[in-house]
């Protein structure tokens, strides 16, 4: 059971971590003169520091779930639920396009998960 909420935890954090990265970032806005007065303003954006937390957070309970689980069990689910959960947010909050190819592929990345999951 432990395992399950390690495993779920990390992958919120990685889909939090890089939902607040894109709104940190929207807010910042595309790079524009010198490099350090960009990573400057990037690094004290609230949700990119938010998101960075949740980033290393993410990574950090990754690597307990690794003490405990397969690599090749972890990984695959951690990155695909993470990308199937990373496509709906998009949509959601960025009102990124969703089309009839990203429902196919989100549906190809499930039973790639059950597939590999057995």
């Amino acid at each position: 059971m432990m395992q399950w909420i390690s495993i779920i935890g990390a992958i919120v954090l990685n889909v939090c971590g890089h939902g607040f990265l894109k709104a940190g970032m929207n807010r910042v806005g595309p790079l524009s003169g010198p490099l350090s007065s960009y990573a400057l303003k990037s690094l004290t954006t609230p949700f990119v520091l938010l998101g960075l937390i949740s980033y290393v957070s993410s990574v950090s309970l990754y690597m307990i779930v690794l003490s405990k689980t397969d690599l090749s069990y972890a990984y695959p689910l951690l990155m695909s639920v993470g990308y199937v959960l990373i496509v709906m947010i998009s949509y959601l909050f960025f009102k990124e396009p969703f089309s009839a190819y990203k429902w196919a592929g989100i549906a190809l990345i499930l039973v790639g998960v059950i597939l590999v999951g057995k």
